[in-house]
């Protein structure tokens, strides 16, 4: 038998990371939820809410709003972020990409497949089979004895999820695998050139298929992923009290200067304005 792969913390950027799978929140409660933030995880994430109130989600480049029960999906390295001043009860569901090469031949993405987000409405009726399913899991999650059968439902909860999506709504393009491994390096290299010319040389691709690609895939540029990525991460070193000259240079900006600017042209503020409204 299998033993459950619990998460595990990682990167800041990241918050809490994925070793494998995890499922959490059972049906919490709570009384708002704002991530104004935009951040990103190495794992896939289904957010499923089960209230009727005004939601709104942001994730790659695109904006959603729902005022009825629904399920956020989001792929890996997609930045997002939620926001909702109302009581609300929610599920969290998390998995890795691996897991799809041990479990290949039990799990499918369905139409979910190739998306980097959405926004899926569903009714309650909908919703409360759903909740079954979770249920289970969370049941197997705490007991930790076997993942096969975790698996199993999760391929379930998959392919629920993945015939609710509205017909009209075409599919996203498959990431270049070169692309995804480009995210990542991304992430853990925000202080680096992270220029297209650079990127390009070391991925063996033109910079103009990379830019095209890049596009295709995430629905935003290079450059403005590179820019979220490093605001992203500069704003949690400004709320831990990191100097603004140290956050400049592990951003990859040879200039404080040239930092500020990036920083006040995206939040309209200066970093430092930045952290005395965050008091």
């Amino acid at each position: 038998m299998a033993t459950l792969k619990k998460f595990k913390s990682s990167a800041p950027l990241w918050g809490m990371d994925v070793d494998t799978f995890w499922i959490s929140m059972q049906k919490r409660t709570v009384s708002e939820y704002l991530m104004t933030t935009e951040h990103l995880h190495k794992h896939y994430e289904m957010m499923f809410n089960f209230s009727r109130i005004p939601i709104n989600h942001t994730a790659g480049g695109r904006s959603y709003t729902s005022d009825t029960p629904c399920i956020l999906f989001r792929a890996p390295y997609v930045l997002h972020s939620i926001n909702t001043e109302h009581t609300y009860t929610r599920t969290g569901l998390a998995f890795h990409p691996c897991i799809f090469s041990e479990y290949g031949s039990v799990l499918d993405l369905g139409r979910l497949r190739g998306r980097r987000e959405c926004m899926i409405p569903c009714t309650e009726e909908q919703m409360e089979y759903l909740d079954q399913l979770l249920s289970r899991m969370q049941i197997i999650w705490r007991t930790g004895k076997s993942e096969k059968p975790w698996i199993a439902l999760l391929a379930e909860v998959l392919y629920e999820v993945s015939e609710m999506l509205p017909d009209d709504v075409q599919p996203e393009c498959d990431t270049p695998p070169y692309i995804q491994d480009l995210l990542l390096y991304v992430v853990e290299n925000i202080g680096d050139d992270l220029s297209a010319q650079t990127l390009a040389k070391k991925y063996f691709v033109g910079h103009t298929k990379l830019a095209k690609d890049f596009k295709a895939s995430l629905g935003i540029t290079l450059l403005e992923y590179v820019t979220a990525i490093r605001l992203t991460q500069a704003k949690r070193w400004l709320t831990e009290g990191v100097s603004i000259d140290a956050i400049a240079s592990r951003c990859g900006y040879a200039q404080e200067s040239s930092f500020i600017y990036m920083f006040r042209r995206q939040t309209g503020m200066t970093p430092g304005e930045w952290r005395r409204n965050m008091h």
